[in-house]
């Protein structure tokens, strides 16, 4: 297994490069295996990825790598002035650039055309072929962009302005080094980096308050360190310091995890601050104290986030991410250095494996629960569960309190729906709503802006318990318990209590490919060769009704999208009570479980609930007192009640 986990390691940040070894897969497991000196020769004489290894790679002008490494087929598309931008397919621009270009009317688009980010390719070309004639573009684009960037706001995006600062930095020097730089067109570049600066130095163009802030304190720092004959210097230096301490104690949540609550923006975060941290020290600069405890929270919080296969939950503003394929040698590194990530990048393999399997990041108001982290099992296979009982916390936060995302039996099988797009519309509006998550809406309302709260973990052997509430809903309080028993095995209680009668629905979503099924109230749920992977069965039937919706516009429901501006038609099992209370006890069987008999009750009182479960041929009675207060309390024993008896209503 470990050789095929170790493929998304061989492909650095998913570009070719063409002239240069790549790493083999001995080589790319050293680095994650903290072996980095296995293979000494690879220090001297390398070129494009095969760098990584050992020390910080590249130049002081680049901090991030990526920003250095290129495409050939891109580059030579540039030379074709047809633009290829990540999402989109590449469009052929003509020059002269007018630099008002919008082919698209699409805020991601313009945020990388602006930054001038694809002219990379042009700048590795030329360094690893040294054919003149990127060398010659890439200049032509930037004299181009010097003469008409007045035409277009779009240019002043601030996020875009810290990323084109950081390829001018790079192509300056880069083409000063290689004897290639003229010297007007030095002055022409020394001209636009001068004008970035004073633009980012401008407190009016920083956004503290999420990830941009990062880049953009990063990029005035790379202008003061790279062009200290500058007359600001010193003090953007000052500012950029500043700022980036700001960013580590506001940005990045005391448990490790960025408070736009979105797992794919967490490691987009933390490859640029441990980057950064290695090109400071490498040149000798003072970041600030708390970056290696930073650094060390974000690991821990990555180590556990990710799913038993590598690919983050779609949770928040998230877009697909397979973890063991991103920027795989960077990451590999970084393996080396903390342990725990080291294992989950290499399925155990190297580094050290986690010792909680509930683990609660009390911040973000996040738990994970895992059915194990032994490597003598199916690592792949095991059970992982995230539960979001966390605030609100930015405008990337979704409306998802009490959120559950389940993963077993080597895929995901209830899912968050994802990000879609950022553009203002009724389909933004629908990915962040309640009703596209996995939890309880009210009267088809979303939650109001706000926080869920922890309230009790506790564990056992082998089972695990996590509760949480809020009161999200005008009058209404919503406590949610998350159990899981035992691998492939996992029991969700819902509460709900209110003066005045509701709509209750409990919404359960799923993965495009899969197909749901229901008889009364059990479902099934097969993957697209027919293969049943999941069953849900439901405790007090009476009163409760199951439906499904797939792919509706009016309004938006039943949909998922993993990648920016692609959404697929996805069922949603939705059960539906109504009245001043309800309770749900809903039990998910998956794997082999999926095919075994299945049963749960549910017996409610005043201040307590027994539940009886039965499932992988054991019994269970389950006991909670005092949901959502301090003295919440859950005992768990096994019984030996058999589960033969229970109908799994298979069609």
């Amino acid at each position: 297994m470990g050789g095929v986990l170790l493929l998304g390691l061989l492909t650095h940040c998913g570009h070719k490069k063409e002239p240069s070894r790549e790493l083999d897969s001995a080589e790319v497991l050293n680095i994650a295996c903290g072996r980095e000196d296995a293979n000494p020769a690879q220090q001297k004489g390398c070129k494009g990825s095969a760098c990584v290894v050992g020390g910080h790679p590249f130049g002081k002008e680049v901090a991030y790598l990526w920003l250095d490494e290129g495409d050939l087929a891109q580059a030579d598309l540039l030379l074709k002035d047809t633009w290829p931008v990540p999402r989109f397919d590449p469009i052929h621009l003509p020059m002269p650039l007018t630099w008002t270009e919008d082919p698209y009317g699409e805020k991601f688009w313009r945020y990388v055309f602006y930054g001038l980010r694809p002219t990379a390719h042009l700048l590795w070309a030329f360094r690893e072929t040294g054919d003149r004639r990127y060398r010659d573009k890439l200049m032509e684009i930037f004299r181009s962009f010097a003469d008409n960037k007045q035409n277009s706001v779009f240019s002043q995006d601030k996020h875009g302005t810290a990323y084109r600062a950081m390829v001018l930095i790079n192509s300056y020097w880069k083409l000063k080094h290689a004897d290639a730089l003229g010297s007007q067109d030095q002055t022409l570049l020394e001209r636009l980096i001068l004008e970035d600066a004073r633009f980012l130095a401008d407190p009016g163009n920083f956004e503290a308050g999420f990830n941009h802030g990062f880049a953009e304190a990063t990029a005035l720092l790379l202008i003061a360190e790279n062009f200290p004959y500058f007359e600001d210097a010193l003090r953007w230096r000052e500012l950029a310091l500043a700022r980036y301490e700001g960013l580590l104690a506001d940005i990045i949540g005391s448990d490790g995890f960025v408070i736009e609550n979105s797992a794919y923006y967490q490691f987009y975060v933390f490859t640029q601050a441990y980057q950064l941290a290695q090109w400071a020290r490498a040149y000798g600069l003072e970041l600030p104290a708390q970056v290696a405890p930073v650094l060390e929270r974000m690991a821990r919080f990555a180590a556990y986030i990710v799913q038993p296969d590598g690919h983050i939950p779609m949770l928040g503003a998230s877009q697909r991410l397979l973890v063991r394929k991103h920027q795989p040698v960077l990451l590999a590194r970084m393996g080396a250095v903390f342990p725990e990530l080291g294992h989950m990048l290499t399925a155990g393999m190297c580094g050290s494996a986690p010792t909680e399997r509930l683990a609660v990041f009390s911040s973000s108001g996040l738990a994970v629960l895992r059915s194990s982290f032994d490597t003598a099992l199916d690592y792949q296979a095991q059970t992982h569960v995230v539960f979001d009982m966390g605030p609100y916390r930015t405008d990337h936060s979704h409306l998802d309190a009490l959120n559950v995302v389940l993963y077993s039996a080597g895929r995901t099988l209830l899912t968050d729906s994802g990000m879609f797009t950022e553009e203002p519309g009724d389909e933004e509006t629908y990915f962040r709503s309640t009703r596209a998550h996995n939890t309880v809406t009210v009267d088809g309302l979303d939650q109001r802006d706000g926080n869920a709260s922890p309230s009790l973990s506790a564990q056992g052997n082998p089972w695990l318990y996590q509760s949480g509430f809020h009161a999200l809903y005008e009058g209404v309080r919503h406590w949610r318990a998350v159990m899981l028993l035992e691998k492939d095995v996992v029991l969700v209680f819902d509460q709900l209590i209110s003066e005045g009668s509701h709509r209750f629905e409990q919404r359960w979503h799923f993965q495009p490919d899969l197909t749901v099924s229901t008889q009364g109230v059990s479902a099934f749920v097969t993957d697209a060769t027919g293969k049943r992977v999941l069953q849900v069965t439901q405790a007090l039937p009476e009163g409760l009704s199951a439906t499904t919706v797939r792919g509706a516009t009016k309004p938006y429901d039943g949909w998922y999208s993993e990648d920016y501006e692609v959404r697929k038609a996805s069922t949603v099992l939705v059960y539906l009570r109504e009245g001043a209370r309800a309770h749900y006890g809903t039990l998910f069987t998956s794997g082999l479980n999926a095919l075994s008999p299945a049963h749960v009750s549910v017996l409610p009182g005043q201040d307590e609930m027994e539940v009886r479960a039965c499932a992988a041929g054991r019994g269970y009675r389950i006991r909670v007192w005092r949901p959502a207060e301090t003295d919440e309390a859950v005992t768990v024993t096994t019984t030996p009640e058999s589960c033969e008896r229970a109908d799994t209503g298979a069609p």
